[in-house]
């Protein structure tokens, strides 16, 4: 992305001055270094969804954005229904469950440098990640419904997780009162096969 065409508000925080029919600016959370890796069109993505009805403050952008349908995954907008706010069922997508996770090893860049290249072919080897991938963990019909009531906390009193990352996460993972009888038999099967992986996977050290 150009960062010519930004405005820089601090270290960590970029904005998209408002042009044209944009109802409020745009907002880049990320280092020079991530924007300056960001595809153009998550410019124009952040651009567009400023234009949406009812949108409030600014149209923002998480460190991990990419290009997405009409959001950029990693895009955040709050929209009031007092002012025509929208709703939106997918703006980003289908990158469900996409977010930005750190994970700090203790080790230097120095050290992984020489290396570098090794340890993310293993990365890639190790870890179903992408379109197409299968996952490890194999669930019959019975236990995938216990999976989608149960959330982050079945996955971490199966040893998925530790009880730690719940505290991280909206409502510790679990929605009150799922019903995985409104989940159609395709998207169970889809879950089938994919238990277990990673959507696009976006390393950075």
């Amino acid at each position: 992305m150009d960062i010519r065409v930004l405005d820089k508000i601090n270290e960590h925080l970029w904005e998209i001055p408002r042009t044209g029919d944009m109802r409020v600016p745009g907002r880049i959370f990320a280092s020079e270094k991530l924007v300056l890796e960001m595809d153009e069109k998550v410019r124009e993505q952040i651009t567009n969804v400023a234009m949406l009805p009812g949108i409030q403050l600014a149209s923002m952008a998480m460190p991990d954005a990419h290009w997405g349908y009409g959001f950029p995954i990693g895009g955040v907008a709050a929209f009031d229904p007092e002012e025509g706010g929208i709703i939106s069922m997918g703006g980003v997508g289908f990158d469900i469950s996409c977010g930005v996770r750190t994970m700090k090893t203790g080790m230097s860049l120095e050290a992984i440098a020489p290396k570098l290249e090794r340890l993310v072919d293993q990365f890639y080897n190790r870890i179903p990640a992408g379109v197409g991938s299968e996952g490890l963990i194999a669930l019959n019909s019975a236990q995938i419904d216990e999976m989608l009531m149960g959330g982050a906390e079945w996955a971490v009193k199966r040893g998925y997780g530790v009880s730690e990352d719940l505290e991280y996460i909206e409502n510790h993972g679990r929605v009150e009162g799922a019903d995985p009888d409104a989940v159609s038999d395709t998207a169970k099967k889809r879950q089938h096969r994919e238990m277990g992986t990673l959507g696009s996977v976006f390393f950075s050290f």
